[in-house]
């Protein structure tokens, strides 16, 4: 298989710009082109070709798109802004101009996007899992709890809930939720799952975590068969394709999954540099060339991660 040339939206982000560090390593793709609607950083560095576009509101953002992807003859879209991928998912895109965009399947999307949604079908299938209320129909069942976006990800928009500032946090969050706060904090775990079109191959990596700045600043490639099989359930349960990623804490309940993320991770370069590479692996997948996945996890357990920013200067 051959792919002459690769475009990536959101290429400013973390994620895209660990998107093109990885296409660029996959020997069967010859160029990388980014777009982002900002401009202010060193393209050059990172993709081939590079140009901005509008925010994917924008009324006239599928039309600049699609001219990109007649301009510079693209043969795959990937998405890495999450505003992108919402909007793709929500409106059933799945092509541009006869080019297919690179996303988990929408069932998972639909699934994961809602927060409470999550929630109440880990619950239907008799997983662990916190305890969670939409803020405009009840009251915590307990506090401390935390409150969060019922649509949003990661955890920089996450606050703590108590008695004394119950009141004062659930205004203007009608549409938020309520949930309960997992403990204890050190036991907190990034786990990447991909899982092929024809449920042949199902692979995981888990990674005990710490957060800096609202994602992972330092993570552990951990074995847990406790988390291992857990996760292996939870994929069975639902039928999807393509790669997510699963935040949970270990609790003296068991895991318990507190988020799903239906998108490439931030933790993507990192994985792929382990051996883990479902960018790669969701790409032959996306065109049937997936034929067997050589991923040995055993040689990577206790390989640490730290991660710093870099100041460029260009």
């Amino acid at each position: 298989m051959r792919l002459e040339s690769v475009l990536v939206t959101g290429a400013a982000g973390d994620i895209g710009r660990g998107m093109s560090q990885i296409l660029k390593d996959i020997h069967f793709i010859d160029k990388v082109i980014g777009v982002d609607i900002n401009d202010q950083f060193p393209s050059h560095l990172f993709y081939d070709y590079f140009r901005t576009c509008p925010k994917v509101i924008s009324n006239n953002y599928m039309d600049i798109i699609e001219t990109i992807v007649k301009m510079y003859d693209i043969k795959l879209i990937i998405p890495t802004s999450e505003p992108e991928i919402r909007f793709f998912n929500k409106n059933k895109i799945s092509e541009i101009a006869g080019v297919k965009i690179l996303m988990p399947s929408f069932n998972i999307m639909d699934l994961a996007f809602d927060k409470y949604e999550t929630s109440e079908f880990l619950k239907k299938n008799g997983f662990p899992s916190p305890w969670t209320y939409e803020v405009a129909n009840s009251v915590p069942l307990e506090f401390p709890c935390i409150i969060k976006s019922k649509d949003g990800s990661g955890s920089k928009a996450i606050s703590i809930v108590t008695e004394k500032n119950y009141v004062e946090m659930k205004k203007g969050k009608e549409d938020w939720i309520f949930q309960e706060l997992l403990l204890p904090n050190d036991e907190e775990y990034t786990c990447g799952i991909f899982k092929a079109k024809n449920n042949e191959h199902l692979k995981t990596i888990v990674f005990r975590r710490t957060l800096s700045g609202g994602r992972t600043g330092y993570a552990e490639v951990v074995e847990n068969t406790i988390i291992s099989n857990f996760l292996n359930e939870v994929c069975k349960c639902i039928d999807f394709s393509g790669s997510i990623n699963i935040q949970l804490r270990l609790t003296t309940k068991g895991p318990m999954i507190f988020e799903i993320n239906p998108r490439f991770s931030s933790t993507i370069t990192f994985r792929h540099q382990l051996g883990f590479k479902d960018v790669e692996w969701s790409i032959l997948d996306h065109f049937g060339e997936l034929n067997q996945i050589e991923f040995n996890d055993k040689s990577i357990i206790g390989k640490k991660i730290f991660r710093a920013d870099n100041e460029i200067i260009y």
